[in-house]
C-alpha cells in the first residue's frame, strides 16, 4: 500500500468507467491514507496486537478487489476498532499529554514505521505518538462523515 496517498468519500451508486473515478468523489482527504497504518502501530505499541491485526487484514482486503472501496460495514468494523485507543495508550506508552519520555523514543523508533518518531525531529520526537493518536482521530472523523452521509471510502 502506498501509505502516503489520499482517501476519498465516494457515491456508492457510481458505476462509471474506472477513467472517469473522479465523477464519484465527493470529497478528499490528502495524505490521509497513512492513518490507515499508524493505527495498528499504535495498537500493537499498547500491547493489542490481535486488533492490530485485524484492521490491517480489514485494510488489506480492500485492497484486494478491483475497486478499493471500504463498505458501509467495513467502515462501522473500522470505527469499531479504533475505538478506546488514547485509552490503551495513555499511562501506560504515553503520559496524560500523549507524551513519551526521551529514553522511550529509540526503542519504539525501532519498533514502528510510521509514527513521527524519526531522528530528525530530534526532542520534538517525543509527541511522535501524539501525532499518531490524532491521526487516527483525524481517520474516525473521516469514516463517521462517510458513514453519516451514507457514502464509502476510497483507498485508491
Amino acid at each position: 500500500m502506498r501509505a502516503w496517498g489520499s482517501l476519498y468519500l465516494v457515491r456508492p451508486d457510481w458505476d462509471g468507467p474506472e477513467e472517469d473515478r473522479d465523477e464519484a468523489e465527493v470529497e478528499e482527504f490528502e495524505y490521509a491514507r497513512r492513518f490507515l497504518r499508524v493505527a495498528p502501530e499504535l495498537w500493537r505499541l499498547a500491547g493489542d496486537h490481535e486488533r492490530a491485526a485485524t484492521i490491517e487484514a480489514l485494510i488489506d482486503q480492500v485492497y484486494k478487489r478491483e475497486r478499493r472501496w471500504m463498505t458501509a460495514s467495513e467502515i462501522e468494523e473500522l470505527l469499531q476498532m479504533l475505538n478506546g485507543i488514547e485509552d490503551a495508550l495513555v499511562g501506560t506508552v504515553v503520559d496524560e499529554h500523549w507524551m513519551l519520555r526521551p529514553e522511550q523514543v529509540p526503542e519504539l523508533r525501532a519498533r514502528t514505521n510510521f509514527l513521527h518518531l524519526e531522528e530528525s525531529r530530534g526532542e520534538l520526537a517525543v509527541s511522535g505518538v501524539a501525532s499518531g493518536i490524532s491521526d487516527v482521530y483525524s481517520l474516525c472523523a473521516i469514516l463517521r462523515k462517510a458513514r453519516d452521509r451514507g457514502l464509502l471510502v476510497s483507498l485508491d
